[in-house]
């Protein structure tokens, strides 16, 4: 039962608190929405910001829950940006506009707005028809409008799709808490290096972070090379005169369709506030809670973390006393003595919480808490069985090779090996057989097991691979081959990004260019030798 109630246990259960948080009160849906509204809807740009948004959320919230708020989204301003609706209903949006204000009770819309695809009645006091001159300007911009052939606007689509999947499985690798193998390959190193000065946040992200901005821009443009045709582009730009994004006009559909759902999340609410408040102050803790790099005249280096006995604070112990208040604090302001306006005449009452247990019981992904608990159960149990060490000595093999084209082996093992099987598995499996082979051929731990951990999130070739892999194949505008394709090249990239990575700024971060005090050198292979 140990290995459901460890440390990193506890860090994964206040992150997902923290993100069920912001999916109650829609703070993970207005920053995507934002976000696609400052970049525009140009076919690229809206790509873009597609995956910025969704690899930044997909660091914090789980990369499943991710993509299917990303998804519809996606859905939706596609639908208007490619005008999938055809000539015929644009032409009728257009004649009923024109159509002078009825005295009924009601009017017609167009099956534009039905989600049924017919006609519909609306109470008329919810509709503002604008009958001036920008009727005008509507029909002048739907008739210039240059849109996508069939094939380019079904590209289109792919791209767009698949890029929220892809940039949902590269988001992860940026955070310690960003997905399971992460936090799997921090446990691992707890355990088999005890004295080591171990993975938490800050350090993690410092080679996290940068490796996954590299390879999401890789992937964005190996999409766009893939899936965008070039003339739609320039025709975008030629019409439109590209400023940097090709911002849309607030004419435009997609535009408007975008703005239609961020304008129904309302004003920025003050529950929104207390989230993204508590989330910044979580983030700031993690970052200031042990600074390695900052070295005090006593020697001792900086953090907060110093406060205290030695071991007792830890990234979970900020993450659990954030996620904790917010089951206190008020998600309303206060109303009451001064904080009362004279204008209020409501009878005070207690506001309800940010979060509370029913919220929590609905949205929490309890199976991801036994999934990593299962995790750190198979790898002690490949510990403790000796199936590390044996595996570690059927490895003796690699003893000659240079440690970087070692890297390079895993790696590329790992990578295709998660598309078949779980990333949790994959990691629970290979981590310590991957710590017993650093000490057999005197290579820094860190060397092995952090490439490895962040390979088991190069899934991007099959639909089973991942969840949101599985969540945007079930929408239906791919297929296996579009996506068996385009992963094997991304994946191939990725891998070729992380070894040049682990081998250029990451030497300096972990210092992997000399062997730790806290391991042992040639632990396993150089025994077995010896004893032969």
């Amino acid at each position: 039962c140990i290995n459901y109630l460890k440390d990193n246990n506890f860090l994964f259960l206040g992150g997902l608190l923290v993100a069920v948080a912001m999916q109650k009160w829609n703070l993970h849906k207005r920053i995507a929405l934002k976000t696609i509204l400052v970049v525009g809807v140009e076919p690229r740009w809206l790509m873009l910001g597609m995956m910025s948004v969704t690899a930044f959320l997909s660091m914090w919230i789980s990369n499943a829950a991710t993509a299917a708020m990303m998804v519809p989204i996606a859905q939706a301003t596609l639908s208007e940006l490619l005008n999938e609706n055809g000539p015929k209903e644009r032409e009728e949006d257009r004649d009923l506009r024109k159509v002078p204000p009825p005295d009924e009770k009601t009017v017609l819309l167009s099956s534009g707005t039905s989600k049924n695809g017919k006609r519909q009645e609306v109470d008329a006091p919810h509709i503002e028809m604008d009958r001036t001159n920008n009727d005008e300007d509507d029909a002048h911009l739907l008739e210039d409008q240059v849109l996508p052939s069939a094939e380019q606007a079904h590209k289109m689509a792919k791209g767009v799709l698949l890029c929220i999947c892809y940039s949902a499985n590269i988001g992860g690798i940026a955070t310690l808490t960003g997905t399971v193998p992460n936090v799997l390959a921090a446990e691992t190193v707890e355990i088999m290096f005890p004295k080591s000065p171990g993975i938490d946040f800050s350090n993690w992200f410092s080679f996290g972070f940068p490796t996954m901005v590299i390879t999401l821009v890789l992937a964005w443009i190996w999409l766009q090379w893939l899936f965008l045709d070039g003339s739609f582009i320039s025709g975008c730009t030629s019409q439109r005169g590209c400023r940097g994004s090709c911002q849309s006009s607030q004419n435009d559909a997609a535009y408007k369709a975008v703005k239609r759902q961020y304008d129904d999340l309302g004003p920025f609410s003050f529950a929104e506030m207390v989230v993204l408040g508590h989330f910044v102050l979580l983030v700031l803790l993690w970052f200031f809670r042990d600074m390695k790099f900052i070295h005090l005249e006593n020697g001792q280096a900086a953090g907060w973390t110093y406060f205290f006995v030695r071991g007792y604070v830890t990234d979970s112990t900020a993450v659990i006393l954030i996620s904790t208040v917010l089951f206190f604090w008020p998600s309303r302001p206060p109303n009451f003595l001064c904080c009362r306006s004279k204008e209020d005449t409501h009878q005070p009452e207690p506001a309800p919480p940010i979060l509370d247990w029913p919220t929590v019981q609905a949205l929490f992904p309890w199976e991801v808490i036994l999934l990593l608990g299962g995790g750190f159960a198979i790898a002690d149990g490949v510990q403790v069985s000796g199936l590390s060490d044996w595996l570690g000595q059927s490895f003796r093999v690699l003893d000659g090779f240079p440690p970087a084209a070692i890297v390079l082996i895993i790696t590329i093992i790992i990578a295709f090996l998660t598309e078949f099987s779980s990333n949790t598995s994959t990691a629970a499996i290979f981590l310590p057989v991957l710590g017993t082979l650093a000490e057999g051929i005197c290579v820094h731990p860190y060397y092995l097991i952090i490439p490895a951990t962040i390979a088991c999130s190069f899934a991007f070739m099959l639909p089973v691979a991942t969840p949101p892999n599985a969540i945007v194949f079930s929408y239906g505008r791919i297929n296996v081959v579009d996506m068996a394709k385009c992963g094997l090249v991304l994946n191939l990239a990725c891998i070729v990004v992380l070894n040049v990575a682990i081998n250029t700024y990451g030497v300096p971060l972990y210092h992997l260019h000399q062997f730790p005090t806290w391991a042992t050198c040639g632990g396993v292979i150089t025994n077995t030798t010896t004893s032969n």
